[in-house]
Order: structure tokens, then sequence, then C-alpha cells
């Protein structure tokens, strides 16, 4: 008695088993897409980041305090937004942490500054990008007038709009500045916008080695 109802057991666990790899294998496989809007992650070649950019007033607080001072004005934004997350000791990250930790902490990693400063640029609407290479991320951002630049500079043209290099990880840097990233390092360019990648055969490049 005992083996039969071992044995009934044994095909019972069988059987849900059996019917749960038949529901999986009836189940739609998810798309990229579709993965990372459930997960909050956007897909840049190939690779998955979480998209911790603050949005919706979130970082306002922090843009209200720190760029006071201009006004307004466009380029003492980006600027001194800029110069603030640079600020931020650059530390090796495992954590993934969001724009406020590495604020909190004082410190991040080069993915984890570059989304606090697309957080801060994008609270004030300046357009921004961000780029990645096998082992390194950085952001490039939109500025209209060229002649408050230092130079050399460096940028990207995409769509007849010139983005400038935003180097996170730098001591002391300046927008615009090449950052030794060659364009053949180079493997994804994102728009944080409009939270698509960019074609690279669509992007133009100056001041950056090819």
């Amino acid at each position: 008695m005992k083996k039969i109802v071992a044995r009934v057991l044994l095909y019972s666990v069988a059987l849900v088993i059996a019917y749960g790899i038949y529901e999986r294998s009836q189940t739609p496989v998810e798309t990229d897409e579709e993965y990372c809007k459930r997960t909050g992650r956007i897909l840049i070649k190939d690779r998955f980041f979480k998209y911790d950019v603050f949005e919706n007033g979130t970082m306002k607080p922090i843009t209200d305090m720190l760029l006071q001072k201009c006004n307004g004005d466009a380029w003492c934004e980006i600027d001194t937004s800029y110069q603030y997350v640079v600020g931020i000791p650059y530390k090796e990250s495992n954590e993934s942490k969001t724009p406020s930790d590495v604020i909190n902490t004082n410190g991040g990693d080069c993915d984890e500054k570059s989304f606090l400063l697309a957080s801060l640029l994008l609270e004030k609407g300046h357009k921004c990008i961000m780029i990645t290479t096998k082992d390194h991320v950085y952001l490039a951002v939109h500025v209209e007038n060229e002649s408050q630049l230092t130079s050399p500079l460096s940028y990207f043209i995409i769509q007849n709009k010139r983005y400038y290099i935003a180097e996170t990880t730098t001591n002391k840097g300046y927008v615009g500045q090449y950052n030794n990233v060659t364009q053949h390092d180079i493997n994804g360019i994102f728009d944080m916008v409009e939270k698509k990648e960019m074609p690279l055969d669509h992007v133009e490049y100056y001041g950056i080695k090819s």
C-alpha cells in the first residue's frame, strides 16, 4: 500500500512539473522593450541599464538650491550642474546607486554619476545623451551657444544638434573636454530624452579620435 501511495505521489509531482513546463512554453517570449518597461531599464548595445534618472520634479529641490544663482541662464545651469557632479568623488560601486544615493554617500561610479548629472540636466529641460563603451559610461550635453565653452572642444552631432562631452569621473574638467575615449571604443549612444538608442552611423564626431 505504501508503495502505491508513493508511486501516486511521484506521478502527481511529475504531472505538476510537466504542466508547469507546458504553461511556460505557451507563454509568449517577452521582448526587450517589454522587459525594459516592466523593470525600468534601458537597452544600450545589448546591455541593460537601470534607468536611474529622477524625473517629474524629483530633483527640483536640489536644482532649485544648486542653480538659484543662474536665474534661468542655460549655460550657467549646465556648467554648475556639471561641476557639482564632478566634485563628487569617483568610487567603484556594484550597488547601482540612485542619484540621491550618490549625493547622500558622496560617491559613485561612472554610470551612477552620469545618471545623477542627467537627472539634474533633464530637470531643467537640457537635452543629453549617454555614451557607452565596453567598460565605461559618460554623458554629452546639448549646448546652444558654443562661445560660452572652453576650447578645445569634443562633441557629437546628432540630428543637427551638438552634444558636448561631459565626463563625470575626472577630478577637474569642463564641458566639451575630450576624455580619451575613441570612436572605436564607443558601442552605444542613448538619447536620454527620447529614451531610445541612436544609430551610430547617424552620428558625426568632432575632436574625438577615431
